[in-house]
C-alpha cells in the first residue's frame, strides 16, 4: 500500500528543495503574522476606533482639504483637533465629574454601608414619596444580603478599581484613536486605493458592492445610533447644568448610555424634573420638563430616524448585543466599536446572501479618490 511518504521518497532533489523552500516561506510568514498580531493586539481597539472616526468624518475632511487648497497635512491636523475637542475634552470633564460623584457616593452610601450595613443611609428617608418604601426594601433585602456577605470592603473595592481601570483604558484608547486618525486622514486616499485594488483582485466587483454596503451601514450606525447617543448625552448634560441639577455631567453620561435604548432618555430627565419640583424649584422643573421633552427626546424622534435611513436597517437586538458585548470585549470604547462591527457584519451577511448585483461607477470606494 502506497503512502504519501512513498511519493515523497520518489521526488527528485529539485522538487524536494522547492518543497522545503515553500515550507520555510510559509512557516516564516505565519511567524511574522503571529508576531505582528501580538505587537498590534493592544492597539486593536484604538485602531478600530480610528477607522470609525475617519470614515464617519471623511466628507468633512474632503471639504476642508478643498477649502485649504489641497493642503492635506493642515486639513488632517485641523480634523484631529476637532476630534479631540469632540471626544477627548468631554472625557476629561466626565472623568472629573465621575471622581466628584464617586466621592459623594462613597461618603453617602459606601462608607455608611461598611460602618453599619444593618441601617439604611440617612438620605434614603429624605427621598420624596418613595423614601419610606425604599427604607423598607433596604431592610428586607439589602441589609439581609449584607449580613450574609463575608467582607463588604473586599467585595466592593475590586469592582470599583475595575470600573476605574476600564474608564482609564477607554480614555487612553480614545486618545490613541484620535492620534491614529490623523495618519488615516493624511494617507487615506492611498490606503483606499490599495484596499480597492486588493478587493477587486481577490473578490471582484461583488467585493466593491459589499464595500459600499459596509460604508453605508457604518454611516447609519455612527450617525443614527452613536451620534444621536452623544448628542442626547451632551444636550441632557447642558439641560441639567442650566436647571441646577447636581452631577449634570455624570447624568449626561448616563443619558448617553441609556439612549441606546429607544425612548429611554426620559428615565433620566423625568426623575430630575420631579426632583426639582419636589425641592420647590418650579421654574427649573418646568424648564427641565420642556427641555427634556422637546430637545433631548426630540433628538430620539427626529434626528435618529433620519440618519439611520442613510444606512441600512439596524436590528435593535443587534444594537444591544453590540453595546454590551463591545463594552465587555473592548471596555468603554466598545460603546462605539461593538454596534458598528456587528451591524456591518450583519449587513454584509444579508447582502452576500442576496446574490450578485451590478456595481455602477457611483458605487465606488470607501473614500473618494485623490
Amino acid at each position: 500500500m502506497k503512502t504519501g511518504f512513498d511519493k515523497f521518497d520518489k521526488m527528485d532533489k529539485t522538487d524536494r528543495n522547492a518543497f522545503y523552500r515553500t515550507l520555510v516561506v510559509v512557516a516564516s510568514l505565519i511567524l511574522i503574522a503571529w508576531g505582528c498580531l501580538v505587537i498590534v493586539k493592544p492597539f486593536i481597539p484604538a485602531l478600530l476606533l480610528a477607522i470609525i472616526f475617519t470614515l464617519a468624518t471623511w466628507p468633512a475632511y474632503t471639504w476642508l482639504t478643498a477649502k485649504l487648497n489641497d493642503r492635506k497635512t493642515l486639513a488632517a491636523i485641523l480634523m484631529t483637533i476637532a476630534l479631540s475637542a469632540c471626544f477627548i475634552v468631554p472625557l476629561i470633564f466626565l472623568g472629573t465629574s465621575l471622581a466628584e460623584n464617586f466621592s459623594r457616593l462613597y461618603t453617602g452610601m459606601i462608607a455608611p454601608l461598611m460602618a453599619s450595613p444593618d441601617s439604611p443611609p440617612v438620605w434614603l428617608s429624605d427621598i420624596p414619596v418613595a423614601g419610606p418604601y425604599l427604607q423598607d426594601l433596604w431592610m428586607e433585602y439589602v441589609a439581609t444580603s449584607l449580613k450574609e456577605s463575608a467582607n463588604l470592603k473586599e467585595q466592593v473595592a475590586p469592582k470599583l478599581i475595575a470600573v476605574g481601570a476600564m474608564l482609564g483604558r477607554g480614555m487612553l484608547d480614545v486618545s490613541l484613536g484620535v492620534l491614529i486618525a490623523f495618519f488615516l486622514f493624511r494617507h487615506g486616499n492611498s490606503v483606499a486605493r490599495r484596499v480597492n485594488h486588493l478587493i477587486t483582485k481577490f473578490v471582484g466587483s461583488r467585493g466593491q458592492h459589499l464595500l459600499l454596503v459596509s460604508k453605508q451601514t457604518l454611516i447609519g450606525v455612527i450617525y443614527g445610533v452613536l451620534g444621536t447617543a452623544l448628542a442626547q448625552g451632551a444636550l441632557a448634560g447642558i439641560g441639567f447644568y442650566i436647571a441646577g441639577v447636581p452631577g449634570a455631567t455624570f447624568l449626561g453620561f448616563v443619558t448617553m448610555i441609556v439612549s441606546f435604548i429607544p425612548m429611554a432618555p426620559p428615565l433620566v430627565w423625568v426623575p430630575a424634573a420631579f426632583w426639582l419640583f419636589t425641592n420647590g424649584d418650579i421654574g427649573a422643573g418646568v424648564f427641565m420638563s420642556v427641555w427634556g421633552l422637546f430637545v433631548i427626546s426630540g433628538v430620539d424622534n427626529i434626528i435618529r430616524p433620519y440618519f439611520i435611513s442613510l444606512g441600512s436597517s439596524l436590528p435593535l437586538p443587534l444594537i444591544f448585543l453590540g453595546v454590551f458585548g463591545g463594552v465587555i470585549a473592548f471596555g468603554f470604547i466598545g460603546l462605539f466599536i461593538g454596534p458598528t462591527l456587528l451591524t456591518v457584519a450583519y449587513a454584509l451577511l444579508i447582502e452576500w446572501s442576496t446574490g450578485d448585483k451590478k456595481v455602477t461607477p457611483a458605487n465606488d470606494p470607501v473614500v473618494p479618490k485623490a
